[in-house]
């Protein structure tokens, strides 16, 4: 019955963890533009409906992009334009304010209102012609090969995204419960031996039907725990956002000017 117990608490504790809503990786750390043209920014809006906590939002990044720009910004204007419609591009290619939004979060508060997050690609200059980015295509694929990663190695994914050691208390973890089945199943065996054994005494055989019952126990509650931590860390390797590393990055790009496309190099530097 206990077993029994524990194996329905793993479940659950496993749907409650998979169920959990889980924010969109952006909204802990902002990608990392892909080239020189385009920089990445997140905003939020409140408002009584989705639509206009959606507006504000994206209002707020105009504002701050124009500014950014030196492009002449009326906000009530923009506001008015914004209001009950959903065609942002039009509106920013008529105020010459280049953006591009790539994904939206919302929350509804306590209170009835809502409030929305936008990530957005902004242009960096205002003299050259951004390249958007495609983000969630260039997610996916690391994403997916970090799931592969960390189905075949637990733990390997996450390594490979940046978070060392989660990926390595992922990896042991899993060794340390897999050990426990193993080791629990071998020692169980043996007293499964003992209770075999026609000269054992009823106290030995008692003694030893407990202790294989118990180390049972503990070989269901290990496997449980290893499925759990094996699943939780396939979840973990394909959403988070790769982590950042310090150092200087060098990379060849096509450079856009004002004639045209020309090779370069570009540069990061993260912090």
């Amino acid at each position: 019955m206990r077993k029994v117990f524990f194996i329905v608490l793993l479940l659950l504790a496993n749907v409650a963890a998979w169920g959990a809503k889980r924010l969109p990786p952006w909204m802990n750390e902002l990608p990392k533009a892909g080239n020189p043209t385009i920089m990445y920014v997140r905003e939020a809006g409140e408002g009584t409906t989705l639509t206009a906590a959606h507006n504000q939002a994206l209002l707020r990044v105009m504002q701050n992009t124009a500014n950014r720009l030196g492009r002449p910004f009326d906000i009530n204007e923009v506001d008015k334009a914004l209001f009950g419609s959903n065609d942002y591009q039009s509106i920013s290619h008529q105020y010459n304010i280049p953006i591009n939004k790539v994904d939206q979060y919302e929350e509804q508060l306590s209170d009835g209102t809502y409030r929305v997050w936008v990530l957005c690609q902004v242009a960096v200059s205002g003299n050259i012609q951004p390249i958007w980015e495609d983000l969630r295509r260039e997610g996916e694929i690391n994403n997916w090969v970090s799931l592969a990663k960390s189905a075949v190695v637990p733990g390997l994914g996450q390594m490979g995204k940046g978070y060392i050691s989660e990926g390595v208390l992922a990896l042991g973890g899993e060794l340390l419960l897999v050990g426990t089945c193993v080791g629990s199943y071998f020692m169980a065996q043996k007293q499964l031996e003992v209770m075999r054994d026609a000269n054992t005494s009823y106290a030995d055989w008692n003694a030893a039907s407990n202790t294989y019952n118990t180390l049972r126990t503990v070989s269901y509650i290990a496997w449980g725990t290893a499925a759990v931590l094996y699943a939780f860390s396939l979840y973990r390797a394909y959403s988070m956002q790769p982590k950042r590393t310090m150092g200087i990055a060098f990379a060849p790009t096509l450079m856009p000017t004002d004639v045209g496309i020309a090779p370069g190099v570009s540069f990061s530097i993260n912090l």
